[in-house]
């Protein structure tokens, strides 16, 4: 895990990242920005799960699109196309609008000399589908919107034996969101796809 929001200073679009991004490449190491492992900046209290608001849990998508919306805007996963980087815990359903958003920026709102471009006809949205994963526990909505955010990025998991657990009723969740997948679909979300990431 790196956290999913580093210190303002030290943002993932830094070339301070640029050994770090290389070696997670060379090892094939997946890297996970989890919820629980933001750095408060400026003026700011650190909150764990215990700790936290209602209105920052309901929000925590939001570090992890500034750092992955770093990330893909400055070429890092064009300099690095096997690195493999993931939302983990804060569901899916924002995704369908943020791969929107870092298109139409992309292509409609480049600012001065100093926004990236990258090679050929690429797009923002290319590199999201390309090298982020995205692990969830409970999110029909995104599941709704697989076709989307691509099936093969998503990784189910019940976060046993924390309190936030799908346990015991795993299962019956299971069932419920994903009711209009396919079988093959199905396979990949719960188990599939993390395997063929982690090499498991």
């Amino acid at each position: 895990m790196i956290t999913i929001y580093p210190h303002e200073d030290n943002p993932y679009d830094s070339p301070m990242y640029e050994p770090f991004w290389a070696a997670a490449q060379d090892l094939d190491m997946p890297l996970s920005l989890h919820i629980t492992t933001n750095r408060p900046g400026p003026g700011q209290q650190y909150m764990d799960l215990d700790t936290t608001k209602p209105s920052f849990l309901c929000n925590t998508d939001h570090w992890a699109r500034i750092s992955l919306a770093d990330m893909i805007y400055s070429g890092v996963f064009e300099r690095y196309p096997k690195l493999m980087v993931g939302s983990v815990e804060q569901e899916l359903s924002w995704v369908p609008h943020f791969l929107d958003r870092l298109d139409y920026n992309y292509s409609q709102r480049a600012i001065g000399d100093n926004s990236y471009r990258f090679k050929g006809d690429a797009l923002p949205s290319d590199y999201f589908h390309e090298n982020v994963f995205l692990g969830f526990q409970e999110d029909a909505l995104g599941i709704r919107d697989r076709d989307i955010i691509g099936v093969d990025s998503l990784l189910w998991g019940s976060d046993y034996p924390h309190f936030e657990s799908t346990f015991p009723r795993s299962q019956k969740i299971i069932e419920e969101i994903l009711v209009g997948c396919t079988e093959e679909e199905k396979a990949k979300i719960v188990g599939g796809n993390a395997a063929r990431l982690y090499h498991l």
